[in-house]
């Protein structure tokens, strides 16, 4: 399994940790989960921490898309943490198109994207 999830109500925080390869089912099985979540806590956060993304399963993009239009306003921050090459300069390109305030960290900081999801108000 290439995802992780976990959740820290006391936070209002979701965490995702990638290490490999995302298929339709992780996502399946994670989608709900945060809905639930979202459900029970409103505006929520999210950590990503991406250790090692190799890919995803192509079918699972359309579901990806409704998910994040559907959810949009249902995140307030968002911390992307990874060494990935491409990921953190794809993150920051596109952030200003979002109302989510969106960092992106090193792994080495990954608790610097702790610290500043928790300091921040949501």
């Amino acid at each position: 399994m290439a995802c992780t999830y976990k959740e820290h109500p006391d936070t209002k925080i979701a965490e995702i940790i990638v290490d490999g390869d995302v298929t339709e089912e992780e996502f399946d099985a994670i989608a709900p989960k945060l809905e639930a979540f979202i459900q029970a806590h409103g505006r929520i956060k999210i950590l990503e921490v991406i250790k090692n993304f190799t890919g995803f399963d192509w079918t699972m993009i359309p579901k990806g898309i409704a998910f994040d239009f559907e959810h949009l306003k249902d995140f307030s921050h968002c911390a992307v943490v990874t060494d990935s090459g491409w990921i953190g300069p794809f993150t920051r390109a596109a952030a200003p198109f979002f109302s989510v305030q969106i960092r992106t960290f090193s792994l080495a900081q990954q608790d610097m994207a702790w610290q500043w999801l928790v300091s921040e108000e949501g």
